[in-house]
Parts: structure tokens; C-alpha cells; sequence
């Protein structure tokens, strides 16, 4: 006896009947990239040839001398001519120049003009200890902007010869306490609570407008010219100064971190960076608004 055939089990309706695709397996995510390879550096040469500040912090900080060994070393920056030139132009309050962040013009004669921030930095690059006398009296003046004083005193060359407006006296003062809380942080107080507390208050501002619509079109139309808003707060060069010498503070605020990455990546825009404060526009070199690199 034949039994009859099962429904769509001819060859007709296997035929017909649509190829089942089986799942694609996981994507395997491509392997990191291999290490660099191990990088020649030139001890002898530089010993040699070099000048003291980079004889010194080659022997301190790539062949990473053993504390005593240092210690015998520890005079070689104060035998550098230039570095010995500008410690003596400090004032007796400690600032130079009495202003923050002025540089010498193009005619001036070695280091005549230059200010506080740009004088204390200079000399933590010459290997200067920040227990060296002229770096820890002007630590006094560069703790006291961390707190974003209303004296405007404390605005120095950026308070002008009128009395500045509000807003330009709020941005005047958070670019100082930015400058100076970079300048602390190369000097080694990262575990300073001070500098921590400042630190804190700089990256939750600068966290809070990347988080924001704004970040991701920050320029107004103001008549015929493009600008930043009023209310945008990219990342200087100095925030990022700062937060290049806290490592520390960096891995607490790792999500802050990366949310800057994807900030400091992207390209940068081709409009001019001026920025509307209060009445005025005025030039914002400092802020990094992305990669500069094609």
C-alpha cells in the first residue's frame, strides 16, 4: 500500500520554499593596536651638549636617578643664566610684571614684561623645585585666584583702565583661576584640597556644557559675523593643562574624561573664535573647540 505523500515535502516545494540564512556569528572586535617599540634616547649626547635644565630633568626624570644620586644633581638648575635672570625680576609681591598672563613683546630684551603665570611656569620647565623661594612666594597669589576673588584688584592686567562690566569681570576671573590652577597643578599640588576644590568646580562647568545642546552648536549669528554664545564654555588650554598634571583626578572623573575626548576629536570649526561677552566681541584664542589637524 502507498501512502500518499507529506505536505511540502516534494521536490517542487523545497524548491520553492525560501533558503532559511542562518545567524551571522559576533562580530570580533579588531585586536588594539601592538605597543610601541622602545624609543632610543639620547642620555649621552644630551649631557654633553645640553644645557643645565635639560641635563638635569634628563637625569631626574627619564633615567629617573635614585633619590640620592638626585639630591647630589639637585643645584644644576640654579646654574642656568636665563633661569637665574628671569627669579630676579620677580616684585616683592610676589607677581612679575605685576600682571598674570602678559608676554614679552617681540622688541623686548629677555624676559622684561612677562607675567606671573607665564615667569612660575617657565621656571618649573628649568627644574626649579616649587619649594625655590620665588616659586613659593608667588604660590600665595595663585592660590588666591582659585577662589575667584570680586576684589578687582585680583583682575590685574585683565581689569583694564575703567572699571569692567559684570560679565567681563566673571570672565576675567574665570580665565585666571583657570591659568592658575595649571600653573599649580605642573608645580605638583594635585593633592592639595584647594587645587582639588577648584579643579572639581572647572571640570562639573566644563562637563555640564558638554552634556548640553549647545556643545554641539555653539556659534550664534550676530549680524553679518558667526560666534560663540555668550553661555558656551569649551576647554581652554589651560583647563587642559590642568587636568594634563592631575592624573590622579583624571581616573576619578572618567566618564568627564571621555566625554572630553570625543570634544578634543572632533574637527575643529573653521569660523573665527570670538565670543559675544555682554556688548562686545572679543577674541577667545585659548578655547580649543576641537582637533586642529586636517
Amino acid at each position: 500500500m502507498t501512502l500518499p505523500p507529506l505536505p511540502n515535502t516534494t521536490p517542487a516545494a523545497d524548491a520553492a520554499s525560501p533558503a532559511v540564512t542562518p545567524p551571522a556569528p559576533p562580530a570580533v572586535p579588531a585586536a588594539p593596536p601592538p605597543p610601541p617599540g622602545p624609543v632610543r634616547f639620547p642620555l649621552d649626547w644630551l649631557l654633553a651638549h645640553a644645557a643645565a635644565p635639560i641635563r638635569y630633568r634628563a637625569l631626574t626624570e627619564v633615567a629617573r636617578l635614585a633619590p640620592g644620586d638626585a639630591e647630589k644633581i639637585s643645584v644644576l638648575p640654579f646654574t642656568h643664566p636665563d633661569a637665574l635672570m628671569l627669579s630676579v625680576q620677580q616684585s616683592p609681591d610676589g607677581t612679575w610684571a605685576g600682571g598674570m598672563l602678559t608676554i614679552p613683546s617681540a622688541s623686548a630684551k629677555r624676559f622684561e614684561g612677562v607675567g606671573t603665570i607665564p615667569a612660575v611656569r617657565r621656571l618649573i620647565e628649568y627644574g626649579w623645585n616649587r619649594e625655590a623661594p620665588p616659586l613659593l612666594h608667588a604660590r600665595r597669589i595663585l592660590f588666591r585666584l582659585l577662589a575667584e576673588d570680586d576684589d578687582p584688584t585680583f583682575l590685574f592686567e585683565l581689569g583694564g583702565k575703567h572699571a569692567p562690566d559684570e560679565e567681563s569681570a566673571r570672565r576675567s576671573r574665570t580665565l585666571l583661576r583657570e591659568a592658575a590652577a595649571a600653573t599649580l597643578a605642573q608645580a605638583g599640588y594635585e593633592g592639595d584640597p584647594r587645587l582639588r576644590g577648584a579643579a572639581r568646580r572647572i571640570l562639573t562647568r566644563l562637563a555640564d556644557y558638554l552634556r548640553s545642546p549647545l556643545a554641539q552648536k555653539p556659534f550664534i549669528r550676530q549680524g553679518n559675523q558667526h560666534m560663540l554664545a555668550a553661555e558656551a564654555c569649551p576647554p581652554s588650554m589651560y583647563s587642559l593643562a590642568m587636568l594634563a598634571y592631575m592624573p590622579l583626578f583624571r581616573a576619578e572623573h572618567h566618564r568627564e574624561m571621555d566625554a572630553l575626548y570625543n570634544h578634543l576629536i572632533q574637527p575643529q570649526p573653521r569660523q573665527e573664535a570670538v565670543q559675544l561677552c555682554g556688548k562686545r566681541v572679543l577674541p577667545v584664542p585659548h578655547l580649543v573647540l576641537g582637533d586642529a589637524l586636517p
